[in-house]
């Protein structure tokens, strides 16, 4: 019988209004720390502590590295930079490697909560696309904590929660004002956690180092998953497939990390900017044989200008060809 130490929250799409909904039903006397993840665009100023700390009785402020958790208070993350928890009870603020395509990433919180507090951990996932949070709160689960995810009928974005509920067993599956309620029950009473199953996971602490930017974890040749015949679309890098559950995700030498629908994803953007390249080649290839081609007829070489003209003419349809499959193809689903 034990009581949670802290709770873990992410969000993403639909995240501000969700997370409005949530601390709207907290307490000022709430006796656990509550940090929180939302996906944000690296340059913008962050507005969620002073939001939060509007709609709600909790104080909330932008997370600073090696601050102290305190209970009854919301730590925000910062744009452009993961949010860790540690056993000691302090945060990291890092800047490290990105996971799923975010920088802060849900999952390297959740992971770490459930590395440092293991089963005195409640990690909470709300409104957003795609998947990060799964791979966290599956992390959490194996930890013995609990997890709870918001009902993908009540959010704004269902991606996260539904892609959680299908490869996690959740504990609890609420609409936000419920996840509330729960949340003050849990941490106002000790309860029966389930016995950690991934206690001291030794892949679990190396990303979590990773995600610190610790240069053991990333130097180290012990990398947690096995290599993939796939190279990550950010630095080319190899990337190792890790298993969670029926889950694979995948990591590269550097840190970077993907699920599997964000290594999709990655890869079609990395896909569309090459496409642009190659276009951009070849207009500028058309531009340089039409030049020659006017120079050739101003000198009355009309072999020479007529072979310009045919060289030009076939890439003009290499990029026509091109152009069809970035306006047409969904080569990002």
């Amino acid at each position: 019988m034990t009581r949670p130490d802290v709770i873990v929250v992410g969000a993403s799409a639909g995240g501000v209004e969700a997370l409005s909904r949530l601390v709207r039903g907290l307490p000022e006397d709430l006796p656990a720390p509550i940090a929180v993840v939302l996906h944000t665009t690296p340059t913008s100023p962050s507005l969620l502590p002073n939001i939060l700390s509007r709609e709600g009785a909790l104080p909330a402020s932008a997370a600073k590295d090696g601050e102290k958790l305190l209970p009854g208070h919301i730590y925000v993350s910062s744009p452009d930079h993961h949010l860790l928890v540690k056993a000691d009870r302090t945060l990291r603020v890092v800047r490290g490697p990105q996971e799923n395509r975010h920088r802060p990433a849900i999952d390297p919180l959740f992971r770490s909560a459930a590395q440092a507090f293991e089963s005195r951990v409640i990690g909470v996932l709300l409104s957003g696309t795609l998947d990060d949070g799964t791979a966290g709160l599956y992390a959490i689960k194996e930890s013995g904590g609990v997890t709870i995810v918001q009902d993908p009928e009540e959010a704004i974005a269902p991606g996260m929660p539904r892609n959680a509920l299908k490869h996690v067993t959740i504990d609890y599956c609420l609409p936000t004002h419920e996840i509330a309620s729960q949340l003050i029950r849990l941490t106002s009473t000790s309860v029966a956690l389930e016995t950690p199953i991934a206690h001291n996971n030794p892949a679990m602490v190396k990303e979590v180092n990773i995600a610190e930017f610790d240069m053991a974890a990333i130097h180290s040749e012990d990398k947690p998953g096995r290599p993939s015949v796939f190279t990550c679309p950010d630095c080319s890098g190899t990337l190792f497939e890790i298993s969670d559950g029926d889950v694979l995700r995948y990591r590269c030498r550097v840190g970077h990390a993907y699920s599997s629908e964000n290594a999709l994803k990655a890869q079609g953007a990395a896909l569309d900017r090459a496409l642009w390249t190659a276009l951009r080649m070849i207009e500028e290839r058309i531009a340089f044989l039409r030049l020659m081609a006017s120079k050739a007829e101003t000198s009355h070489n009309q072999p020479v200008a007529r072979d310009f003209e045919a060289r030009k003419k076939q890439l003009e349809d290499q990029a026509g060809a091109i152009r069809t499959i970035i306006i047409k193809a969904d080569y990002q689903a």
